[in-house]
């Protein structure tokens, strides 16, 4: 009678990298506007656990403009600067991450397939059927495109 025995072990795999493949990855569409900061605030009072690690992706849509040589970048391109901060600032942890894309929603959902994300949040305008269809809308995009479930997170108005 044989006896087959089967093990498993970690091939250069360190401790850290193993950590973090045991961590939810939540991506947060983040463009520093008020419903994305909504988005965050939301993510942190209702579904925040201490062992997620958030990636706060903000997806610069390029212009096919040439300028000197150069592509040109939205006016957003700087806000991943100012966005890193924010989850340091809520002690979350995870990072900022600044993605190039057609457009935004494409950038988000593409990146979140790329770091395996288990699920992803935005935040949305609110605009209506008409509007959405004219203007676009970065949440219906990452809703029909996304292979991971997605909470789109709207802010109701005050009431003065």
């Amino acid at each position: 009678m044989s006896t087959l025995t089967l093990c498993s072990f970690n091939m250069g795999s360190t401790e850290e990298e193993t950590a973090m493949e045991n961590k939810r990855k939540v991506v947060i569409a983040m463009d520093g506007s008020e419903h994305a900061m909504y988005a965050l605030q939301w993510y942190k009072e209702n579904v925040h656990r201490s062992t997620d690690y958030v990636y706060l992706i903000h997806s610069i849509e390029l212009h096919h403009v040439l300028h000197n040589s150069k592509w040109q970048y939205s006016p957003q391109h700087n806000n991943i600067e100012t966005v890193g901060p924010l989850i340091k600032e809520e002690h979350i942890d995870g990072e900022a991450k600044p993605v190039e894309a057609k457009s935004a929603g494409e950038g988000v959902v593409h990146e979140a397939n790329e770091l395996g994300a288990n699920v992803i949040i935005t935040g949305t305008r609110g605009y209506g059927k008409v509007r959405r269809t004219i203007l676009g809308s970065v949440s219906d995009y990452i809703i029909h495109h996304s292979s991971v479930p997605v909470i789109v997170c709207h802010k109701k108005k005050e009431k003065h």
